[in-house]
């Protein structure tokens, strides 16, 4: 009996994550973190929000220090050149006013021009005086 051959698995499309930017809120700790750094490692441009930023930044180097030549095809820009600034830091805090709100997308979006997905992650710890969002409590019970 012959072993039969087969072709690896093709990914769907939705898996291909090369080149996509990826804005993560709440990335200074904890599961924004980590969402970061595996988006990061998936091929994504990743911009990372959150209150803290001098985890953020500490976050950015790391990221910006890994290896990414072997998505260098992914990575190019228009002009051919291979990105070099993979993640890039934006403070953002979900409890400040819309105005404070939108300043931070703008900044994140004029990053790279454009945001692919919004893994929104941030969670709202203590009182949030400012806060828009509601909640009923009876949906989680």
């Amino acid at each position: 009996m012959a072993i039969q051959q087969h072709s690896p698995l093709k990914l769907e499309p939705w898996n291909d994550l090369k080149g996509k930017v990826v804005m993560v809120t709440g990335a200074s700790a904890g599961l924004g973190r980590e969402f970061c750094l595996d988006l990061a490692r998936a091929g994504c441009k990743i911009i990372a929000a959150a209150r803290r930023t001098n985890r953020l930044q500490s976050l950015c180097d790391e990221i910006n220090q890994l290896d990414f030549s072997i998505l260098s095809s992914a990575l190019t820009s228009p002009m051919g050149a291979v990105e070099s600034r993979r993640a890039v830091a934006v403070e953002l805090d979900v409890c400040a006013n819309g105005k404070s709100i939108e300043e931070s997308v703008r900044k994140a979006w004029d990053y790279f021009g454009f945001i692919d997905t919004l893994v929104n992650n941030a969670g709202i710890r203590g009182k949030c005086i400012n806060c828009f969002i509601r909640l009923n409590s009876n949906a989680f019970i």
